[in-house]
């Protein structure tokens, strides 16, 4: 136990005593009440001698709870309190899902978000986001620690994944809903103008870099990106796969690349994946989700421990005590005048 301002324990219990001292220690005889000759025969009668054993007892009694009555209320007003430090491990990396958003990456999308809800749920501190790309860049979910919401990111994903290749696969009707939850994966990402392209995989890949708070000065943190594209660019984006996995290098993020089967120029694609530390799955193995997400928690991350005191104060006992004390006091005094 501590306390708060142990001063007015200090002041306080010479102050009681002080008061205990002056109030019952010097008294006038005889203050409220008159000499009276002969009783001798008066204090021999066992009527007197209980009513004055009951009044020398209620006498103590009221000294006591008065006396302890104020010394509990220095004791509230000390505040004594409980500080209990808390060690939090906290895993020092960032992790960015970056999605292709088109047409011919919905499977993979489906499969990558469904493996990975499992991943997510198994984060102790690190920060999780989300960014999804085609012609344009969004920032789905910036880098957050609220796993709770990235598994409800990833399931709305998917569930625009199984509505779009049930569309363009299985010929299936949709209805304005559905349109609705399919739009979440793709607004943004689009452009009204027909020259700006498709899959644009180095903007959506440099874009992502940059999410990552203070990535050109904090080199303590482990950082990855899960890039999920077919490699198939069509358009003329500002930064090439090329650049983009240099920057991924220059500030040591490795990219682990996820692919459908077949891959646009998959030997240039591999390489810039490699480059960065990462390597390349394709769903020509029916463990490709599973395999990168493996090779993803075999990332060096650094644990931080933060350390937070936190203090509790708990009067309720000393409050019970004087009230307890009070009640007795009052009672007691109503028997007994001092």
């Amino acid at each position: 136990m501590e306390l708060r301002f142990p001063y007015a324990i200090a002041v306080g219990i010479p102050v009681i005593l002080l008061l205990a001292l002056l109030t019952y220690g010097v008294r006038k005889k005889y203050k409220d009440g008159r000499k009276v000759a002969n009783t001798e025969y008066i204090e021999k009668t066992p009527y007197f001698k209980r009513k004055l054993l009951e009044y020398r007892f209620c006498s103590v009694i009221v000294i006591i709870s008065i006396v302890l009555s104020l010394s509990l209320l220095m004791g509230l007003i000390a505040r004594p309190f409980r500080s209990n430090q808390t060690i939090t491990e906290i895993h020092n990396r960032d992790i960015y899902l970056c999605l292709d958003t088109s047409s011919s990456m919905f499977h993979v999308d489906l499969e990558v978000c469904d493996r990975l809800k499992e991943f997510v749920s198994g984060l102790h501190g690190e920060r999780f986001g989300i960014t999804i790309f085609n012609c344009q860049t969004v920032t789905l979910v910036p880098l957050t620690t609220d796993y709770d919401y990235i598994i409800d990111v990833l399931d709305q994903i998917k569930e625009a994944c199984q509505i779009a290749i049930d569309v363009t696969e299985y010929g299936k009707f949709y209805d304005a809903e559905d349109m609705i939850k399919y739009k979440y994966m793709i607004d943004g990402t689009q452009s009204e103008s027909f020259n700006a392209g498709s899959s644009l995989i180095g903007d959506g890949l440099a874009s992502t870099v940059f999410q990552f708070p203070n990535v050109k000065d904090d080199a303590s943190r482990t950082r990855v990106i899960i890039l999920a594209t077919d490699n198939e660019l069509w358009g003329e984006p500002f930064v090439q796969l090329e650049e983009a996995t240099n920057l991924c290098t220059k500030y040591g993020i490795k990219v682990f690349g996820a692919a459908p089967e077949e891959v646009v120029d998959y030997d240039q694609y591999k390489a810039c994946v490699e480059s960065t530390g990462g390597r390349l799955f394709t769903l020509e193995s029916k463990s490709m989700a599973k395999d990168l997400i493996k090779e993803v928690e075999k990332t060096d991350t650094s644990v931080l421990y933060k350390s937070e005191v936190t203090e509790t104060e708990y009067p309720e006992k000393l409050v019970m005590l004087l009230t307890i004390c009070l009640g007795v006091h009052f009672v007691v005094s109503r028997r007994v005048k001092l």
